[in-house]
């Protein structure tokens, strides 16, 4: 464990002294917690950095050196408030990493936008509410580097140390607009968002922009190199935008033979692309011009799929005009009113009671009793 004085905390690479640290935690009445991982610099992410701050304690934990399983009853105990920026995008990282359950949270970017604050982002409300300008030189850091900078260290821990005053700050305003229920109910469904699976679609490569518009050589080109990029990107354990960009494979699809001929003609081939990607890339022009040409499948909808789908599309077109509605009505941002996963359930299940609108996954018990009579007058006037 090292000791920082100056910020006034702690960094664990130590599983004895992370185990320690959690029998600690568990005597707190509020955790402040953020996570790092290195998205933008790996082909799978990793959790590399857990920061927590408690009424005692700022602690940075290095989770490529620590297990952090000892942590899970203090998440999964309702007495300790966790509090959270972005929760949501929080909690998948973590269970993704070493699972577990999570009781009791308060998302301060959820909160400001039942409060109607339109810049929810974590420096600009600590610029509103505190009046503190955040460092952010490392937003895009690589935080599986190691070792990593006291400067680095510094930034990380900022992220947890402003939080407790801006939950509480929120609170208040939820408390007094009588918002407090009605976000604890969103902030409970955020704790039951899992991760999802990292899976490659073969067939992503239709929806790039522009993939349209090609032939169907162009298309086959486009294949072959998608799919290899993909591999490339596992092998140099890469995220597959750092490989190659789509505009330089869409570039290259639409003039394969002048790719062969001549890689570098192309805006994007720069030497180290050639040098590290340009047998590949070759190889990949070679197969899609030699390959059967691709062709979209065409599917077959029925005229009374057709009808029904169209149906589901202006109901959801509506839901969204009345979310805006009810948005400028409560001074919320819409997505706090509801998100578009919820609304997407809604216009296909069509609930015809408040029973049918507690079904509904998401929606929960304060969204039901707030909008539940609205909603069902919605469905009354947007019948399939």
């Amino acid at each position: 464990m090292i000791l920082y004085p100056r910020m006034n905390y702690v960094f664990i690479d130590k599983q004895k002294e992370f185990n320690e640290l959690c029998v600690k935690l568990a005597s707190h009445k509020y955790l402040s917690i953020d996570t790092e991982s290195n998205s933008l610099y790996v082909y799978r992410e990793k959790l590399c950095l857990l920061q927590i701050t408690g009424e005692h304690i700022n602690a940075i934990i290095d989770t490529l050196a620590v297990d952090i399983k000892p942590l899970f009853p203090v998440l999964a105990d309702p007495a300790i408030e966790k509090i959270f920026h972005s929760a949501d995008s929080d909690i998948r990282v973590l269970k993704a990493s070493v699972g577990g359950v999570f009781e009791n949270i308060f998302d301060v970017m959820v909160a400001a936008k039942y409060l109607g604050v339109l810049r929810c982002g974590l420096d600009n409300m600590v610029k509103h509410y505190l009046g503190l300008e955040l460092n952010k030189k490392f937003q895009k850091a690589d935080w599986g580097r190691r070792p990593l900078t006291k400067e680095m260290l510094d930034y990380a821990i900022t992220d947890t140390t402003h939080l407790k005053k801006l939950r509480d700050l929120l609170a208040a305003e939820l408390e007094k607009m009588g918002r407090m229920d009605e976000a604890r109910g969103q902030f409970a469904q955020i704790t039951q968002v899992e991760p999802q699976p990292m899976r490659f679609d073969e067939n992503g490569f239709l929806s790039l922009r522009g993939a349209r518009q090609l032939n169907g050589r162009g298309l086959s080109v486009l294949r072959e190199l998608y799919l290899a990029r993909e591999v490339a990107a596992i092998k140099r354990n890469t995220p597959s935008f750092k490989i190659i960009s789509e505009d330089l494979m869409l570039r290259l699809s639409v003039a394969p033979r002048e790719g062969l001929n001549n890689l570098s003609i192309f805006k994007g081939v720069s030497t180290y692309v050639l040098a590290n990607h340009g047998p590949w890339i070759r190889e990949a022009l070679q197969k899609g011009l030699k390959g059967p040409e691709y062709h979209v499948p065409r599917r077959e909808v029925s005229h009374e799929k057709r009808v029904y789908f169209d149906a589901i599309r202006i109901r959801f077109k509506a839901l969204k005009m009345w979310r805006k509605e009810a948005a400028v009505r409560r001074n919320m941002l819409p997505e706090a009113i509801m998100t578009n996963d919820i609304m997407e359930r809604l216009a296909f299940s069509q609930p015809r009671s408040l029973e049918d609108l507690k079904a509904i996954r998401g929606l929960g018990v304060e969204k039901s009793a707030l909008y539940g009579a609205e909603l069902l007058e919605f469905f009354k006037t947007h019948k399939v």
